[in-house]
């Protein structure tokens, strides 16, 4: 059968000869228990054995065929036990000939195993390979054969053993109408039994393709939108307005590394995907909606009908999984991505859902409080800061003792015209007396105190470890008002460009 291998595509001629060999199984185990119950009363069925015989080779055939077209894993797997056990009941036809061969006549009863067969169909009605849509499949699969290779070989051997203990030694003929009865009872109830086991499997095969259509909506789309929409498919249009946190997460340095690997594109993609990896299992962390990648960036956001929780929740998840993103590229230790710009804000009534047209629908968030998360994530590199975040998200968020906040300032950033108050978030561990300076500079700067702001924005940046690029920022324009004194009515408001 095809999908032995998950590198072979399924081949619907292998299939439809699975049928002819299902087809042939389930007349070789009839043909048996009929030759069975005959032999029991003592009578015999003229062209059975030639039938029987011609049927068997038949499955030798299937099992050389198989062997040297499919090999590989082919031959390790328990598809290739379940047919050769179908081939050894050829040998219980040699006692015809040769009466000292006798005893192999209970090898026949191995032919029940041939309904086993009925797996591989049961198999190619998946609508798609588990084994291409979700990594953790692949243990799964090889549990599944180990297993159901053990349960063959072990069938096999019990079976041989209570027929051999039916028989009792039996080698002659003319004993053997008197045991038959037995085996005919041992024969029937294995069938029963493998019938019964083959249609629980075959009951299961929806909620297994349910399972497999949810692994590949996955790899399309976020994992909350997949379930929500098996469970409402009728749902896919439906779009809402409520309240939502966004951030952008844009990864450093990609340029630089581009430029540096050059063609070497197969280790640009190996530690760009190991960075993603990092961000994206953040997001998933804190149950944020991965929305897109947008090169280098990922766009995530918290909110919609499809997750719980109030506005804050929504807010403050945003802005841990920043603040962890950041701490999980340190711990990663990749040589070309080490640092994460973040931009987010909050809405009160964003427009969630399904959008696009009738050929192509995708799930994600609009507003114009997302275009604002893009604008501040971009105005990061300008500013100096690993993050910023809108006003509302910083009033959601609250005075945690396990965030604190800087003030940056107030930012016009590109293609807005409404001032935006931006605050950077950090780690308590991260702040120390530099942070104090910094809000100490920016209340003189405000007050037109500008020589003393240059002051203290130069103590922040010399007490920060590694410097403190918005102090550096900040200083350098306080020394120049202080040169240029700006008018009565001026407002300190940073541009950054696009």
């Amino acid at each position: 059968m095809a999908s032995l291998d998950p590198n072979e595509s399924v081949d619907s001629r292998l299939i439809n000869a699975e049928r002819v060999m299902l087809g042939a199984a389930v007349l070789a185990v009839a043909l048996y228990l009929v030759e069975l119950r005959a032999t029991s009363r003592g009578h015999t069925i003229g062209g059975l054995a030639t039938v029987v015989l011609l049927l068997d080779l038949l499955f030798v055939i299937d099992l050389g065929v198989k062997s040297a077209w499919l090999r590989g894993r082919y031959l390790m797997s328990p598809w290739f036990l379940i047919d050769f056990f179908s081939t050894v009941p050829v040998l219980a036809n040699f006692w015809e000939v040769a009466g000292f061969l006798y005893a192999f006549r209970i090898l026949r009863g191995l032919r029940v195993l041939r309904t086993l067969r009925a797996l591989r169909l049961v198999q190619s009605m998946l609508p798609i390979r588990w084994d291409y849509v979700d990594e953790d499949a692949l243990p799964q699969r090889q549990a599944f054969e180990r297993t159901l290779s053990i349960v063959v070989v072990g069938y096999a051997l019990i079976f041989l053993l209570l027929a051999y203990a039916i028989h009792g030694g039996v080698d002659d003929p003319s004993q053997y109408a008197a045991r038959a009865g037995q085996e005919l009872n041992l024969a029937l109830g294995s069938v029963l039994g493998m019938a019964i086991m083959l249609a629980v499997i075959r009951a299961l095969v929806p909620e297994i393709s349910a399972r497999q259509m949810q692994a590949l909506l996955n790899i399309a789309l976020p994992e909350q939108v997949a379930r929500h929409f098996l469970a409402h498919p009728e749902a896919y249009g439906d779009t809402t307005r409520m309240p939502a946190s966004v951030i952008f997460c844009d990864l450093v340095g990609f340029t630089a590394c581009v430029e540096k690997l050059g063609d070497d594109l197969d280790t640009l993609q190996k530690h760009l995907e190991a960075a993603m990896s990092e961000v994206v299992e953040v997001h998933r962390r804190y149950d944020l909606i991965v929305d897109k990648f947008l090169g280098d960036a990922v766009m995530s956001f918290r909110g919609g009908n499809l997750v719980p929780g109030d506005p804050s929740d929504h807010a403050l998840r945003v802005v841990q999984a920043a603040l962890d993103t950041q701490a999980a590229l340190n711990a990663l230790g990749d040589p070309f991505f080490t640092a994460v710009k973040v931009g987010g804000a909050s809405s009160g009534g964003a427009l969630i859902g399904t959008f696009g047209t009738s050929h192509r629908l995708a799930y994600t968030i609009l507003g114009d409080r997302v275009n604002l998360a893009a604008r501040l994530e971009a105005a990061c590199g300008q500013c100096g800061t690993r993050n910023l975040f809108c006003e509302w998200t910083y009033d959601m968020v609250g005075k945690r003792v396990d965030i604190t906040w800087r003030r940056f300032g107030n930012l016009r950033v590109h293609g807005k015209g409404e001032i935006t108050p931006a605050y950077e978030a950090f780690r308590p561990a991260e702040v120390g007396e530099w942070l104090e300076e910094f809000n100490a500079g920016l209340e003189a700067f405000e007050a037109r105190r500008f020589e003393e702001a240059q002051r203290l924005f130069e103590a922040a940046d010399a007490k920060r470890e590694g410097g403190d690029k918005p102090s550096q920022k900040y200083a350098s324009w306080a020394a120049l008002l202080a040169e240029q004194p700006p008018r009565p009515d001026w407002t300190p408001v940073f541009l950054p460009h696009k």
